[in-house]
């Protein structure tokens, strides 16, 4: 349940955004005095109202997903703010404002939704008060999903630069890399195609258990163990074993994707690595390897024709519990 939460985060963000786009517009018509006003504020309420739950679904359901990514450190509620972050640390710097932005925007939706259950005479327009921070909660909500989908489209807002010896006026910056710091399109995962129900045991990717995800385009491919086609690339996600089963405790996240050459690209992520597993990745507390990065030789060696062979692919599950006879009986009905 947790994780099916935590993978609607982009589409819960939508709610409260519509919501307080659409406010201003019905504060404003409620702002008149006269009969038939009073609509209008039922029409405010049920906004705010809107708003207001629909945010706070997606703060949670963010907040498991930067959780369950390692976007937040363990213990904490709120990305860590850098004073003085550097060119490559815009992500950082992105999710800390989008928090901000988020956590502004519920204390003016409470604000706004107070002041429009205000006393007031039927005839009477909801008034400035409201307006106005019904306008602030706007500016709050848009933020918000400025920052969120600069996370996901991070050529949005770019810098431009001026002049050039062909004489154009303008050209656009150079777009940094995207991806320098994290693999942000396996970090969307969810919105890929899953290929098992449920995570699988896998003994040569640490004994961890694994699900992987696919785009739409190489869904097919990968089910019948041919090679993705250009473009589409395929995620496996981790977590560590407990006794046999599943832990909430998540592993290194793996990234494959086919180029428009027909080469594979790997990649390997994991944010923080726990000090008993820092032996995987030669002592390092994080790690993020892609491209010609010697510590993915091991990888190549089994993936230098994209996904593995059929045969290679894990399957063993978990055992399902069994509920014990006693028990079983213990709930029929006895004379």
């Amino acid at each position: 349940m947790l994780e099916f939460l935590a993978l609607k985060h982009p589409l819960l963000v939508h709610l409260p955004v519509g919501a307080a786009l659409l406010l201003p517009l019905a504060l404003i018509a409620a702002q008149r005095p006269g009969r038939g006003i009073k609509p209008w504020w039922i029409t405010c309420r049920y906004l705010t109202w809107t708003g207001l739950l629909g945010l706070a679904f997606a703060m949670v359901s963010g907040w498991l997903w930067a959780r369950q990514q390692s976007l937040i450190p363990p213990g904490k509620f709120l990305a860590p703010h850098l004073l003085e972050p550097s060119a490559e640390q815009w992500l950082q710097v992105a999710i800390w404002r989008h928090q901000m932005a988020a956590i502004a925007s519920a204390v003016l939706g409470l604000l706004t939704l107070m002041a429009a259950y205000r006393k007031r005479l039927e005839h009477q327009g909801l008034g400035l008060m409201v307006l106005f921070l019904g306008l602030l909660w706007c500016g709050a909500s848009l933020t918000a999903g400025f920052y969120g989908g600069k996370m996901t489209h991070p050529g949005i807002g770019l810098p431009m630069s001026s002049g050039s010896s062909q004489g154009t006026s303008t050209t656009v910056a150079e777009a940094p890399d995207p991806e320098a710091d994290a693999p942000l399109r396996a970090l969307d995962y969810g919105s890929l195609e899953p290929i098992q129900s449920e995570p699988v045991r896998s003994t040569t990717h640490g004994n961890r258990w694994i699900r992987v995800w696919v785009t739409p385009s190489g869904a097919d491919a990968y089910r019948e163990g041919k090679s993705l086609p250009p473009g589409a690339y395929a995620v496996m996600t981790s977590l560590e074993d407990r006794w046999g089963r599943p832990s909430f405790e998540n592993g290194p996240l793996y990234f494959l994707e086919t180029l428009a050459n027909g080469k594979p690209s790997l990649a390997y992520y994991w944010p923080r690595v726990p000090e008993a597993k820092r032996g995987e990745t030669g002592g390092q507390a994080s790690a993020y390897w892609r491209g010609n990065n010697p510590n993915l030789e091991s990888c190549m060696g089994c993936h230098f024709k994209g996904q593995a062979p059929m045969d290679e692919r894990s399957n063993w599950r978990a055992p399902r519990r069994v509920k014990p006879e006693g028990e079983a009986s213990s709930s029929a009905p006895t004379e």
